[in-house]
C-alpha cells in the first residue's frame, strides 16, 4: 500500500496544482495572444501532471515525460487549429519513437561469464 501511495501522491499534487492555475490565472482570448505568465504555468503544471499519471502505470519517469509531452504538443497543435490527420499522425510517431529511445534497456554485464570469482587471500 505505501509503494502505491508514494506514486500517486506526486500525481494528486500536481493535479492540484493544475487546478490552482486554471482557477487563478487570466485566460487569454486565444492562444496566439497570451503572454509567458499565462502559458508556462498552464502547461507547466499539465505537463508534469500528465506525467507522473502516466507514470504510476509505466513505472518510469521518462517513457512517461514523452507521453506527457505528447499530450502537451497535441494540445497546442489543437489551441493553434493546426492538428489535421498528417500532423497528429507525425506527432504520434515522434512521440512513439521518443518512448521506444527511453525504455528500460536491460543491463548486459561486462563480461560474457555469468559470474565473476572474487579475489580472496589464501592463508
Amino acid at each position: 500500500m505505501g509503494k502505491y501511495l508514494v506514486k500517486i501522491t506526486p500525481a494528486l499534487i500536481f493535479w492540484g496544482i493544475f487546478g490552482f492555475v486554471v482557477l487563478q490565472v487570466p485566460y487569454p482570448e486565444s492562444l496566439t495572444q497570451a503572454n509567458a505568465l499565462q502559458i508556462l504555468p498552464f502547461f507547466t503544471s499539465l505537463f508534469l501532471a500528465a506525467a507522473f499519471t502516466v507514470n504510476i502505470f509505466l513505472k518510469h519517469f521518462l517513457p512517461s515525460s514523452s507521453i506527457g509531452l505528447g499530450i502537451i504538443f497535441l494540445l497546442i497543435l489543437k489551441a493553434l487549429d493546426t492538428l489535421n490527420i498528417v500532423t497528429g499522425a507525425l506527432t504520434l510517431i515522434a512521440i512513439y519513437l521518443l518512448f521506444s529511445y527511453f525504455k528500460k534497456i536491460k543491463r548486459k554485464s561486462l563480461t560474457k561469464l555469468p559470474k565473476i570469482t572474487r579475489l580472496t587471500k589464501k592463508l
